[in-house]
């Protein structure tokens, strides 16, 4: 199990072994450093510390292997992958309060000139049905909208979506969930296992399953952090909960959850594990995961 860990500067880790590698290339310094993966390729956002409420837009790299040099994708306040597992979605400055939505291959070059945006937008993933967005991200005004990049045309909009993943969305609600068959229309509702505000959701890559994390940051009001994963089909809306679960953990805000080629679930958090549905318990690897890491990381394949 190898992970690209949102360190600065970034680390490959292998789980099993401890072994560890750099990424040449990216700018040095201390930074803050995000991952994410676009289709088999892990995609970083680098920038500088924020000066006050001033922030720079990241600058952008796909990682494509130990044997080269990242790609620069430029700068960008927000990134999403592309629905062609190829590409992704950029919130460009192109000057002080003035944005753009583009899309850029992951070999760099601009496919298309870009639409203007604003630059509180926050990009999140691309689906056949549109690009799923964050309107005035941080306002009152807070709105997530599944549009039509070409036009900019909206096909969907709640006040909360959590995930849109193949044909499918999954709505926030206040005691259920609600999960969207964007080919005819369809909803239904779903009641979860636990009530809690804006559970972390994260679809497989064929798009039939979520892993839905009820984690919470301050269990029953004291200090102590827990995680609660649960599946949820997405075909006919049944719930499994993981294995081990709940537990409790000091690496909550600093840890996440990717998902294999394979369809194995993996989590990191102070160490690698690997579950596949249907087994009777995770795979934990031997090695611990470095504590500087900032954000989850993802897997590299």
């Amino acid at each position: 199990m190898q992970l690209l860990l949102a360190t600065s500067p970034p680390t490959v880790f292998d789980g099993d072994t401890g072994a560890k590698g750099s990424v040449p290339g990216l700018p040095g310094g201390n930074r803050l450093v995000g991952v994410q993966r676009v289709g088999h390729t892990p995609v970083i956002q680098t920038a500088p510390e924020c000066q006050g409420n001033t922030c720079d837009p990241d600058e952008v790299y796909a990682y494509t292997g130990p044997a080269t040099t990242p790609v620069s994708l430029g700068r960008a306040f927000s990134v999403a992958p592309g629905a062609d597992s190829d590409s992704v979605w950029l919130i460009r400055q192109d000057s002080p309060g003035n944005c753009r939505l583009q899309h850029v291959s992951l070999a760099g070059g601009a496919l298309g000139p870009g639409t203007v945006a604003s630059c509180r937008t926050i990009v999140r993933q691309e689906t056949s049905h549109g690009l799923l967005i964050t309107v005035d991200n941080g306002t009152a005004e807070t709105v997530d909208v599944l549009i039509d990049p070409a036009t900019g045309r909206s096909v969907q909009q709640a006040p909360r979506i959590l995930a849109a993943t193949g044909d499918r969305l999954i709505l926030d609600g206040l005691t259920e969930l609600t999960v969207v068959d964007l080919r005819d229309g369809h909803s239904a509702k779903v009641a979860p296992p636990l009530v809690q505000s804006t559970p972390y959701v994260l679809p497989n890559r064929d798009g039939t399953l979520a892993a839905v994390d009820f984690g919470t940051p301050s269990w029953h009001s004291t200090d102590i952090q827990t995680r609660d994963l649960w599946l949820l089909d997405l075909g006919d809306l049944t719930w499994l909960q993981a294995p081990s679960m709940p537990y409790t953990t000091t690496h909550l805000k600093k840890s996440g959850l990717d998902w294999s080629p394979n369809g194995d679930l993996i989590l990191d958090d102070g160490v690698v594990a690997a579950w596949h549905p249907g087994e009777p318990a995770w795979r934990l690897g031997a090695a611990k995961i470095p504590d500087a890491q900032q954000f989850p990381g993802v897997s590299t394949s």
